[in-house]
């Protein structure tokens, strides 16, 4: 739910609890309301990372906010969102006005909203104060029904002067210093590293389905995702371009290449507002990196876009990593045939008895030489005499069914269309894998045969673990 609805619930709570033990006014409500007021009650205190403040210990009341408790004529509630106090004060007024209350005072940098709003034969009068902590805003509202608000005057006071960040005093929205100047909340942030790729993030809260993501952080009104594909960056950009064009309800605002990275910009609605989603797609340690800002639009202010440009400069790669395309692996294989025509020749007469990858843009010629090329790869590979290859290709509805026969060196021998019934394994490979393992498979080593084994699965399934074990020992080195 976002901080608009949770404010509207909040207020409608509020409404429902404070009238609880009521009916309709009657002669004697407000000695019974005096009456209530006045009785001797203790407070508690409320704390949430560095915020703190005093509430009354009243039966508490359930609700969608960190804390909620009533008297019946009168009600407390605490809730906090990582949103700016400014910008969650003018949600208020827009919410107050949409359910047909009436401002009484409102003041923007004191974070303070006052509002009557009509409920039955009631009506209610709620305060609420605004603070900032440790880049949470905390909203704290007293409401009460009219007959009880005079008689209330203690308690907001007792409430609202024992806000406290991190132990100081809060005037206005921001605790205050010893020389009683405005703390300033810097944003702090973390990096995130993987061998040549490096990315800032603001250091926010997990999102809580993390588990997708290599990084995942917000602060409500923006959103960091950083992910890692083992594939090319053209098939991955392709991909999140298709994925927002075939989608009524998002816009493709922009979208651009360099010589490095991919960049799009699309909005998409969530729930009444509108999502800014800003990526760059990079291809580095021969896999594609792909960092998204994604922040509410009518919320994004000076902060949050200052935010967003450092996270987008910051993802990079120390060094450049050359993206095997169809063009360039014809380069390669023009270069082997020059400096090694027999080897070539071998491969293509002896070897691949079938050109079925064509279809898939495979040259099976270039990828077994580089393999059997690599002493590395072929330690591995002559464990499996006997293996099938399925390349995977979901977007289309296919797949390409190869055996392989390998040597006692662990070269390949053999590669033609059909599998064997006893492989002593069996590979499974989705096609965007596939183009970028294949493509370069000159370059697999220790330190990225495990960013390439990401989404291969193997059958028997114990053999990739078992693979990646004797990597990690360094068995094969």
């Amino acid at each position: 739910m976002d901080t608009y609805q949770r404010f509207l619930s909040l207020a409608l709570l509020i409404l429902m609890i404070a009238l609880a033990a009521c009916s309709t006014p009657e002669q004697g409500l407000q000695d019974r309301v005096d009456k209530a007021m006045n009785e001797d009650f203790e407070y508690s205190e409320f704390s949430n990372e560095g915020f703190s403040i005093k509430y009354p210990m009243w039966p508490a009341a359930e609700g969608d906010v960190e804390l909620s408790v009533s008297r019946g004529y009168c009600s407390f509630a605490v809730n906090t969102e990582k949103i700016p106090a400014d910008q969650w004060h003018d949600m208020m007024i827009d919410a107050v006005d949409k359910q047909e209350g009436r401002i009484i005072d409102s003041d923007q940098e004191e974070g303070y909203v006052k509002y009557s709003m009509p409920y039955q034969n009631f009506t209610m009068i709620s305060e609420n104060r605004i603070y900032e902590c440790k880049g949470n805003s905390n909203a704290v509202t007293v409401t009460c029904i009219e007959q009880a608000y005079d008689n209330a005057d203690g308690l907001r006071n007792t409430i609202f002067s024992s806000a406290r960040c991190e132990g100081k005093e809060i005037t206005g929205t921001k605790a205050q210093s010893a020389g009683n100047a405005p703390q300033k909340e810097e944003t702090s942030y973390e990096t995130y590293n993987d061998m040549d790729f490096s990315v800032e993030y603001p250091d926010w809260e997990n999102l809580k389905d993390n588990s997708s993501h290599a990084v995942g952080v917000s602060a409500g009104i923006c959103s960091v995702v950083i992910d890692k594909h083992n594939a090319l960056p053209g098939d991955i950009y392709k991909g999140y371009r298709e994925s927002v064009e075939s989608d009524s309800s998002k816009d493709l605002i922009d979208s651009s290449s360099g010589k490095d990275a991919y960049f799009m910009t699309y909005d998409m609605p969530y729930e009444d507002m509108t999502i800014i989603s800003e990526a760059k797609i990079l291809y580095c340690n021969y896999q594609t990196y792909v960092t998204q800002v994604l922040c509410v639009d009518s919320l994004i202010t000076d902060k949050y876009e200052s935010i967003r440009e450092k996270v987008m400069q910051s993802s990079e790669c120390a060094r450049e990593y050359d993206v095997p395309t169809p063009k360039k692996v014809e380069e390669a294989r023009k270069e082997v045939e020059e400096n090694d025509p027999e080897a070539i020749e071998d491969v293509k007469d002896e070897i691949v008895k079938t050109h079925a990858g064509d279809e898939f843009g495979i040259d099976e010629e270039a990828v077994v030489y580089f393999i059997n090329s690599n002493d590395f790869f072929t330690r591995i590979m002559k464990d499996f005499p006997k293996a099938n290859i399925v390349i995977e290709d979901s977007d289309n509805g296919r797949e390409l069914d190869l055996r392989v026969i390998i040597d006692d060196e662990g070269k390949i021998t053999l590669v033609e269309d059909g599998s064997f019934s006893d492989a002593d394994v069996t590979l499974k490979v989705p096609l965007r894998d596939a183009l970028n393992i294949f493509g370069n498979a000159q370059n697999i080593n220790p330190m990225t045969l495990i960013g390439f084994a990401a989404n291969v699965q193997t059958e028997p399934s114990s053999i990739k673990n078992e693979v990646i074990q004797k990597v990690l020992k360094g068995e094969y080195s």
